[in-house]
């Protein structure tokens, strides 16, 4: 009966945790503007993203990501005459630590080391990894000792330990002031533990945190024409 008990609960938790955004509604607030609106359900959410089907059909592209909590997104200077499909999908999953680097001063672009071009260690064969999509083991998942380092003077190598098993992919997060906001700036398949990147501007402060993620149930369908 315990046992039962526990189970429901977990699931209960779970449902409240991961819940689906409701009541998306599009409203064309100019002839090229539609605001979009919905209401949160999730308690857990990372963020959401806001999808559209560019040929009215059952396959949506990302127009952006938002961070939790987020209701409201306007889809801006969008062609006339034109109908729009819309659903908003939540996404699940907790952040690593975060890791600092400060890119270098102007200067040819230096090929990475020897041992920073080897890929991080993937976790070892027999070692137990967490679920994402369970609200008891979702912190077990998170991943740890993500470090990144500086490939002079504008490339960033980024490596972490997985210790997620189930997730969708990740997602590397950045931002470049401690104030400002992490945004999503890449997606990852599931199981990565790595990620080198250049073209980042010069003599500019990064922090980086990298999320094992999975994508919840979406909201319902909403549609405007704009005129």
């Amino acid at each position: 009966m315990v046992a039962e008990d526990l189970n429901t609960n977990v699931s209960a938790a779970d449902a409240m945790a991961f819940a689906a955004p409701t009541e998306l509604t599009a409203t064309l607030v100019d002839r090229v503007n539609i605001d979009l609106k919905w209401k949160d359900n999730a308690t857990d959410e990372a963020g959401y993203f806001v999808e559209y089907s560019p040929n009215l059909d059952d396959q949506f592209d990302i127009i952006t990501a938002l961070p939790p909590n987020a209701t409201t997104y306007r889809h801006p200077h969008l062609m006339p005459k034109t109908r729009f499909r819309y659903r908003v999908i939540p996404y699940f999953g907790k952040a690593s630590n975060i890791a600092e680097v400060t890119t270098g001063k102007q200067g040819p672009q230096q090929n990475p080391a020897p041992d920073i071009t080897n890929a991080a260690p993937h976790s070892a064969a027999n070692e137990i990894k967490k679920s994402v999509r369970s609200t008891l083991t979702a912190a077990g998942a998170v991943p740890t000792g993500l470090k990144a380092t500086l490939i002079p003077p504008a490339g960033i190598k980024l490596e972490w330990k997985d210790n997620a098993r189930d997730e969708d992919g990740y997602l590397v997060e950045i931002k470049n002031g401690k104030n400002s906001d992490f945004k999503v700036s890449a997606f990852l398949d599931s199981g990565t533990t790595s990620l080198i990147s250049y073209g980042y501007p010069l003599e500019t402060t990064f922090y980086f945190r990298v999320r094992p993620f999975f994508y919840g149930k979406p909201s319902n369908l909403a549609e405007k024409t704009t005129e």
